[in-house]
C-alpha cells in the first residue's frame, strides 16, 4: 500500500511538471543597444501552434515570442503571432490596463485608427481589433490581453497577438490564437 502511495504521489508530480498547472511568465535578461547595456524581456509561456514555430532572430529583435508559419520567416509572412508580457508593478487591473494602453495607441495611430472589442473565449481575456491603415506591415491586429505571474508572484500583462499586412491572413490565424489562449492555461 505505501509504495503505492508513493507511487501515485510520484506521478502526479511527474504529471505536474509536463503539464504545468497555469499559464507564467519566464524573465530574461540580454544585451541590446549594440552590447551597450542588459535588457529584460518578460516571456509569457506559450505553445507555438500547429504548423508554426518561433523565430528565434525576430523574438530576440523585438523582445517578444515571435511565431511565423512554418517555411516562412518574420520578413517574408502574410501573419505572425507573437506573445510578450509588460511588467505591471501597480497590479494594475486587466479593464484598466487595456484601456490605458488603448488610450496611447489611439493617440499615437492617427485619425483613421480604430479600435473594437471582440468576444472572448474566457471571461479572464480581453480581445481587440486594431485597424490603423497608415502602417504597411501591420494594418490589422487581433490582440488578447490577460493577466499573469512570474514564479515570484509579480504581475504581468500579457499581450498575445496575430498581426499581418491584410485582414484575411490575419482573421485566418485567429482560431489559431484562441488554441494559444485555451493551452496557456490562463489563472
Amino acid at each position: 500500500m505505501r509504495r503505492f502511495i508513493f507511487g501515485l504521489a510520484f506521478v502526479t508530480v511527474s504529471y505536474g511538471a509536463m503539464f504545468p498547472a497555469r499559464a507564467e511568465v519566464d524573465k530574461f535578461i540580454h544585451a541590446c543597444d549594440r552590447q551597450e547595456r542588459l535588457c529584460p524581456e518578460f516571456r509569457p509561456r506559450v505553445k507555438a501552434p500547429d504548423g508554426w514555430v518561433r523565430d528565434e532572430a525576430a523574438s530576440l529583435k523585438y523582445g517578444a515570442s515571435m511565431f511565423v508559419p512554418n517555411g516562412k520567416n518574420f520578413g517574408k509572412a502574410e501573419a505572425i503571432i507573437y506573445a510578450e508580457g509588460r511588467y505591471n508593478k501597480d497590479r494594475t487591473e486587466l479593464v484598466e490596463w487595456v484601456a490605458a494602453s488603448d488610450r496611447d495607441w489611439a493617440t499615437t495611430s492617427g485619425k483613421n485608427a480604430k479600435i473594437a472589442t471582440l468576444p472572448s473565449i474566457s471571461p479572464k481575456v480581453i480581445i481587440n481589433r486594431y485597424d490603423n491603415p497608415s502602417l504597411k506591415d501591420q494594418p490589422i491586429e487581433v490582440i488578447a490581453h490577460y493577466a499573469d505571474l512570474d514564479r515570484d508572484g509579480n504581475s504581468y500583462g500579457v499581450r498575445l497577438a496575430v498581426s499581418g499586412r491584410n485582414e484575411a491572413a490575419v482573421l485566418a490565424a485567429v482560431p489559431l490564437l484562441e488554441k494559444m489562449i485555451v493551452g496557456a492555461k490562463i489563472p
